[in-house]
């Protein structure tokens, strides 16, 4: 499982598939994520092109992602807000909204992919899709 039922499930429009009673739009998103990871794309890219890919398909969607492998923090906003405090080299945190009132908390922009490592954090623009 779930491997076993794959081609069980692959007969099944995909419309259905995404409107089981069951079905989590984040699962669903880190599959599309995870999809691209596992064809090569890096953390950070996978993330992006997943983000602009959701918002093509669903436009008003609200995009906020957070991965973490205990080394780097890859985050989105799209559509709602996103805040990091950083004090290089000991702590980065990263939320919807500040936790305390450290005036050293900065907002990032909307439409934005930020990444953090131990000693730097970097915010990238995304595009919008396209029509």
């Amino acid at each position: 499982w779930p491997g076993s039922l794959a081609d069980a499930a692959a007969a099944l429009p995909a419309e259905r598939l995404l409107s089981l009673a069951a079905r989590n739009d984040s699962a669903l998103i880190w599959a599309l994520i995870r999809h691209r990871t596992d064809a090569g794309d890096d953390v950070p890219r996978a993330v992006a092109e997943t983000v602009r890919e959701v918002a093509a398909a669903a436009p008003g969607s609200r995009l906020n992602l957070l991965l973490t492998d205990g080394e780097t923090i890859t985050a989105t906003a799209w559509g709602d807000t996103l805040w990091y405090l950083t004090t290089p080299g000991r702590r980065t945190s990263v939320a919807s909204e500040p936790y305390d009132d450290d005036p050293l908390w900065r907002e990032v922009p909307d439409r934005t992919l930020l990444v953090a490592t131990s000693t730097d954090v970097l915010l990238t623009p995304l595009k919008e899709p396209t029509a």
